[in-house]
């Protein structure tokens, strides 16, 4: 990444940031409620039987909670991050990538049951988080030869989203680099990139080409606002892997 590149990034994200601190907690809630319900009428969410969705802070970003339980009360099996401080030693964690490796590793591990999802307990920024006590045993979905673990969709945060499908995160790179350990894997099986869907309250999308990316950056296929907004990229050529053009 150029210093001209990080600099754009740190910009938008500091002022988008800021834009989000000043947002009432009602209508992230209200807000929420609508991007919520729409995501649920995807039919590539009815399709999905292995999707990931990430846990949500309890402010300033759409609330997940509704998606994680609809999920696991119809039977689909939900995996959800996992960030390893000291990365372990399986082959995933090196990974060839074009950016960096992350501070830690990210890992997308399931969950067991509702109950399993109800137990959770909050950590330091308020995000529901998997004992680590239990990560041994849960279902990665990278690198479990047991179980059939390829992934139909994967629900993303961020920062900001642009009309263009250009996503910026929260500056660690922790999805980038699990999306292309995903796409290695893939390429190897066979199996099919998921559908990457962004949920976005609606100061979080800007106009077309305003999220600064380079080539490590991934592009999402779907963004659901929470303005009752569902944009879609138009559908990919099939060796379109959905990074962003060098």
């Amino acid at each position: 990444m150029t210093p001209a590149l990080a600099a754009a990034k740190r910009a938008l994200r500091s002022t988008m940031k800021k834009t989000l601190s000043q947002l009432p907690a009602s209508l992230v809630q209200s807000q929420s409620q609508v991007c919520v319900k729409t995501f649920l009428s995807l039919p590539e969410y009815a399709a999905a039987s292995r999707l990931s969705v990430y846990l949500s802070m309890p402010q300033k970003e759409i609330d997940t909670s509704t998606i994680v339980e609809h999920s696991l009360s119809n039977d689909k099996h939900v995996y959800v991050p996992y960030i390893h401080r000291r990365p372990p030693g399986h082959a995933a964690s090196t990974a060839a990538t074009s950016r960096p490796a992350p501070p830690g590793l990210m890992d997308m591990l399931a969950l067991a049951s509702l109950e399993d999802y109800h137990s959770l307990q909050p950590d330091s920024w308020g995000i529901p988080t998997l004992p680590e006590d239990s990560i041994s045993s849960r279902q990665n979905a990278l690198g479990d030869a047991k179980h059939d673990t390829t992934l139909d969709l994967i629900v993303m945060p961020g920062v900001a989203f642009d009309e263009s499908f250009k996503r910026l995160g929260h500056g660690k790179g922790y999805y980038d680099y699990f999306l292309t350990r995903y796409n290695m894997a893939k390429k190897e099986s066979g199996k099919k990139m998921p559908v990457l869907v962004a949920l976005a309250l609606d100061c979080q999308v800007v106009p077309k080409d305003e999220v600064p990316v380079d080539g490590s950056d991934w592009l999402v296929d779907i963004i659901v606002t929470g303005d009752g907004r569902c944009l879609r990229r138009e559908s990919l050529k099939e060796e379109d892997e959905g990074m962003v053009p060098n």
